[in-house]
């Protein structure tokens, strides 16, 4: 069905209508969808990239398993580059973070490998990263809006679209076998199987 609403899907499931919306989505998945605040220039100072310092050496990119390695070596001794890596445990072992780190690596593999569904080959944000140095601005952090956002663009995008009919159009002959053409979905689209 065709709607002038922005950001909300409309379908018809046997003969009646059916919303997919925000409030749907946050009526499914129970994420905090609120309006998405500006970070002030303030907040954005006091964010820092500690967590990338001390556990992914500094790195300026950090890829999913990347995430997965540093929280590992927060567990295992024996892991890592030697000296260097117990060095590091110890200084965040002495300012009693170790224990919170683990917690706060998590959140932000959760965030960018389920809710997110973000390519694992893609870079993870350094804003969530830092973000969640805070765990109260991490918690009350709208997520439920960004993971709405990112889901809705991704399951109404014109190239997911075009795709499809370009598909469809394509003669059998035309098909190169053995090639599967595939698309990914970002964000959580599982909401949208649930609700529709």
């Amino acid at each position: 069905m065709r709607t002038s609403k922005k950001k909300e899907m409309w379908f018809l499931v046997e003969g009646k209508p059916a919303r997919f919306s925000l409030t749907e989505f946050a009526m499914v998945t129970g994420l905090h969808c609120s309006a998405i605040p500006k970070i002030s220039t303030e907040q954005s100072l006091r964010l820092k990239n500690r967590l990338r310092d001390l556990y992914f050496e500094g790195k300026s990119q950090i890829k999913q398993d990347d995430l997965i390695r540093g929280f590992r070596s927060m567990f295992n001794e024996g892991e890592g580059s030697g000296k260097k890596e117990k060095r590091k445990k110890k200084k965040a072992a002495k300012r009693g973070q170790e224990r919170e780190d683990r917690v706060k690596v998590a959140l932000v593999y959760f965030l960018e490998g389920v809710l997110l569904s973000a390519d694992a080959k893609k870079n993870i944000s350094d804003f969530y990263l830092s973000m969640v140095d805070d765990l109260a601005m991490f918690n009350a952090y709208p997520w439920g809006s960004e993971v709405y956002n990112l889901t809705f663009d991704s399951l109404s995008s014109k190239n997911l679209v075009a795709k499809y009919k370009e598909r469809l159009a394509k003669p059998k002959e035309k098909q190169v076998p053995g090639v599967k053409e595939t698309y990914t979905l970002l964000g959580f689209p599982f909401s949208f199987q649930v609700c529709c």
